[in-house]
């Protein structure tokens, strides 16, 4: 099926030929592009009307149609290709609190992915903010859902080449070659220095700054993220990308950048930039050793011990502190950036990260 590259392409003709291959015999009688949400990938709200059978199957007055519209979407396109295999394959075999996909499509020749996904304003679910960080209980249930997408296949055969989930590549701070491109591009001096010099560097000790340290710590984290057991990775679990329905159980959107690696990277991100400071310092290793509880009730038999699992989550700080350091502001707003950053740095002060990368 061929896939609309334009968002003046999303016809109610090419609505209604999605939705039926998953609700036969639907119609989209009229339709209207209500608001469009640029980002990574491009999120267009559609308000629509049905026939008698599109109604009957229960379809909702709007929904949003995500995929690649924007200039960069060429650069972007194994983004939408991941969302778009999430939700067709993986989803229904790990039963997350996630937006409902109505369609999936994939459309080669026009490198173009596409999801209809539910409208969750429908569902009156509260998204999460940067700017408001997360008491225990909250912290607690995301860190279950962590567990258990990470248990799915905890160093599991389907991992490796041949399986379901084998050609995902290992998550690592600085990749080789072209997989690398970005991740290596923000540290260049020139691009470097203009990072440090906006509001978020303000907020990190001095040391923290020294680009060639960086780097080598970056290394070091890189080499330690290979060590298996390897598990699968959201990729960008932070609160931007979370939200609780009306009943407070929590969700996780944006499935773009998922790969497989060592669990602390989920973990340790989600924690250190969800938490206030004071909180993280009272609350990290309660919560670390909750995780590895969760862990064991979702079925792995042998998860690290708590030494070992403290030793990753020190390291693991290195990368949020360097991905929010260098994040473009068409990514997330400086004032984002502003809140995060501080909590990264803090973190890394506390224990000790660089000396644990870099001796």
């Amino acid at each position: 099926m061929r896939l609309p590259v334009r968002i003046e392409d999303i016809t109610s003709d090419w609505l209604s030929d999605a939705l039926d291959q998953r609700y036969p015999g639907t119609r989209v009688t009229a339709s209207r592009v209500d608001k469009v949400l640029w980002g990574t990938g491009t999120k267009v709200r559609v308000e629509l009307q049905y026939n008698d059978r599109g109604r009957a199957h229960g379809l909702p007055d709007a929904l949003y149609v995500k995929g690649g519209f924007a200039e960069h979407r060429a650069l972007m396109e194994r983004c939408y290709e991941l969302e778009a295999r999430f939700y067709r394959d993986l989803q229904p075999l790990l039963g997350l609190n996630a937006p409902q996909a109505l369609f999936t499509g994939d459309d080669p020749e026009a490198r173009q992915h596409i999801v209809l996904l539910e409208d969750l304003d429908l569902r009156g679910v509260r998204f999460c903010r940067v700017q408001d960080p997360l008491d225990f209980a909250q912290a607690a249930a995301h860190l279950d859902i962590i567990a258990r997408y990470q248990a799915r296949w905890w160093d599991s055969p389907e991992l490796r080449p041949g399986g379901l989930l084998g050609d995902l590549p290992i998550w690592e701070a600085l990749p080789p070659g072209e997989a690398g491109a970005y991740h290596w591009g923000q540290l260049q001096p020139e691009v470097w220095a203009e990072y440090i010099r906006l509001p978020r560097g303000v907020t990190v000790p001095r040391h923290m700054l020294d680009r060639e340290r960086m780097q080598a710590a970056l290394l070091a984290l890189s080499a330690f993220g290979r060590a298996e057991p390897h598990c699968f990775l959201h990729g960008d679990y932070h609160l931007g990308n979370l939200y609780s329905d009306a009943d407070g159980r929590p969700g996780t959107l944006d499935w773009q950048s998922f790969c497989k690696g060592h669990w602390s990277h989920d973990v340790t991100y989600f924690m250190v930039s969800a938490l206030d400071i004071a909180d993280r310092k009272r609350w990290d290793m309660a919560l670390l050793g909750y995780y590895l509880e969760r862990l064991r009730l979702h079925g792995v038999e042998r998860p690290p011990s708590f030494e070992e699992a403290y030793e990753a989550f020190r390291r693991q700080i290195l990368d949020g502190l360097y991905f929010w350091l260098v994040n473009p502001v068409e990514f997330q707003a400086e004032v984002n950036n502003c809140a995060v950053v501080p909590r990264f740095a803090m973190a890394a002060l506390d224990h000790g990260t660089f000396a644990a990368l870099l001796g």
